[in-house]
């Protein structure tokens, strides 16, 4: 999504060590909180789930 968006820039309330309520964020997010997960994939990669979408972790 980095080419097609700039960085979300999103106040995060923690519900766990690695879940988030991400507040919305204009039309790609709703207008209510959604989730936002921290993980890490099998090969090591961090990765970030926002709503439905996985994506990089980079920062």
């Amino acid at each position: 999504m980095k080419d097609f968006s700039e960085p979300l820039r999103i106040d995060l309330v923690p519900v766990t060590e690695t879940v988030f309520a991400g507040r919305g964020v204009g039309a790609a997010f709703s207008e209510d909180y959604m989730p936002v997960i921290f993980s890490t994939l099998r090969d090591g990669t961090g990765c970030v789930y926002i709503g439905m979408r996985c994506g990089p972790k980079v920062a």
